[in-house]
């Protein structure tokens, strides 16, 4: 059955049918002395100009339909799918701008994240950056195309503290998911460092993590030399120095949680990792009753302007002219 979100345009179609079909017009007379006049001016009959009328008159009444939004509802059900609830936490520090990956490990780690959230159709996602401190960008959604315009707005000035704040990144993470009634709930956390700012420890908020049955699967990007441009004096120079990187550290947070932790010391190998955290159990949940509706307005609307250009056309050629 076909619905209309604006039925009270259709109120006018007889008025419309009235103004073009049905009221007449009247007629005017024009006399001339002699018809050879007439026959000599090339005037054609006039008959097949109201097929131009009619086509008129059906392309404005399928426009005030248009206007109307006529909806085709689509079968009303309830939806059983398979997610989890996933936490995403992105190191953003100064440190990420390291062009040891090409062109950068943030950009790299941003592209990834966002291929491994487009192949997350049924979970729910959370982003959650962090440098000196750590706050929510975007919270648990099953809309990835927020998530992924968020992903594209990151940068390594959407945290204004720099530094490397593992442990609040978690504590934020741990605040995401603890009231989600998903049976699985993970966090993905991403770093080059170590943690060296904020006032929680990742030890502390690992063993939270672990009484609240929530993963963290960590990932140390980046070789073993950190390579950051720096501008002086119009010119692009380069700092390198070795090291940076805490594997210790997120080998403890993944044993103490029950995740796992990857090394990335390259795109691929980022690439890769989270390819196998994608393979993760999923577990049901299940959706709300919706109904989704289709649009027919557009569609009409193509039909009215190709009877409404053909009514103009048929006009043109089949009314009278004096030349």
């Amino acid at each position: 059955m076909i619905l209309f979100a604006n039925l009270y345009f259709i109120l006018l179609i007889p008025l419309i049918i009235y103004m073009f079909l049905i009221r007449k017009k009247k007629k005017s007379v024009l006399k001339f002395s002699s018809t050879k006049l007439l026959k000599s001016s090339g005037m054609k009959k006039t008959v097949k100009h109201k097929i131009g009328k009619y086509l008129i008159a059906s392309g404005v009444i399928i426009l005030v339909i248009a206007m109307a939004r006529p909806q085709m509802p689509e079968p009303k059900g309830f939806t059983e799918q398979k997610g989890i609830d996933i936490a995403l936490l992105l190191d953003v520090s100064g440190s990420m701008q390291s062009v040891d990956f090409e062109p950068n490990r943030l950009e790299v780690a941003r592209k990834t994240i966002e291929d491994f959230v487009g192949g997350r159709a049924h979970d729910r996602i959370s982003l959650i950056v962090f440098a000196g401190t750590a706050y929510t960008k975007i919270p648990l959604t099953l809309d990835h195309n927020v998530v992924r315009e968020s992903l594209d707005e990151v940068s390594s000035q959407s945290v204004n503290e720099d530094g490397t704040a593992i442990g609040m990144a978690i504590s934020v993470g741990l605040n995401r998911l603890k009231k989600s009634d998903a049976a699985s709930k993970i966090m993905i956390l991403v770093t080059d460092g170590d943690n060296n700012a904020g006032s929680i420890n990742p030890e502390t908020a690992s063993e939270l993590a672990k009484e609240m049955g929530i993963k963290i699967y960590t990932v140390g990007v980046g070789t073993d030399k950190t390579i950051i441009p720096v501008q002086r004096f119009g010119r692009t120079v380069y700092q390198e120095y070795e090291g940076g990187l805490n594997e210790e550290l997120l080998m403890k947070i993944a044993e103490t949680t029950g995740g796992q932790y990857y090394r990335a010391r390259d795109s691929k190998a980022l690439s890769e990792i989270f390819s196998n955290i994608d393979q993760l159990e999923k577990t049901e949940f299940k959706q709300d009753n919706f109904r989704q509706y289709t649009e027919l307005a557009f569609s009409l609307i193509k039909i009215a302007l190709i009877f409404l250009m053909a009514g103009i056309f048929q006009n043109y050629y089949y009314f009278v002219h004096i030349p």
